[in-house]
């Protein structure tokens, strides 16, 4: 009998912890949809072009989902300096090198912070040969 009590409050207490992270990824503002017209990496996966809608997860844990494959991804972001940029917009930064496209940042609306993507390796190697060029594509 008492193991049963101990395992039903073990339980709870992992449930109970598991619901902020539940409530957090629903906040409102969180979750954006854009067109990206080219193929493109976010970390170690590749997308190819389409309808995609970023959301987010967690704090600096966001999954990025092709509308119309249902290809998804999870990924960690880091605080990134906001830049001035109007209230009702948000925008998604990507790094090229040659004719790969890696989502590097993006920023919300009315956000303090923007979200960054640390570089993969393989990213960093191509970064060694010769700055980005960096493509922006922006939303209301």
């Amino acid at each position: 009998m008492r193991k049963i009590g101990i395992g039903s409050l073990v339980l709870g207490f992992l449930v109970l912890g598991l619901l902020p992270l539940s409530v957090h990824a629903q906040t409102p503002g969180k979750t954006i949809t854009f067109n990206i017209s080219f193929a493109f990496m976010v970390g170690d996966t590749k997308f190819a072009a389409g309808k995609y809608e970023i959301a987010k997860v967690a704090d600096w844990s966001f999954r990025i989902t092709n509308l119309e494959t249902h290809q998804s991804v999870m990924f960690a972001t880091e605080a990134t300096p906001i830049l001035p940029m109007p209230a009702k917009s948000f925008t998604l930064y990507f790094n090229l090198y040659g004719d790969q496209y890696y989502l590097s940042k993006f920023y919300h609306r009315g956000e303090t912070a923007g979200d960054m993507i640390p570089m993969t390796d393989a990213e960093k190697e191509l970064a060694k040969k010769g700055p980005a060029t960096v493509k922006t594509i922006i939303g209301r």
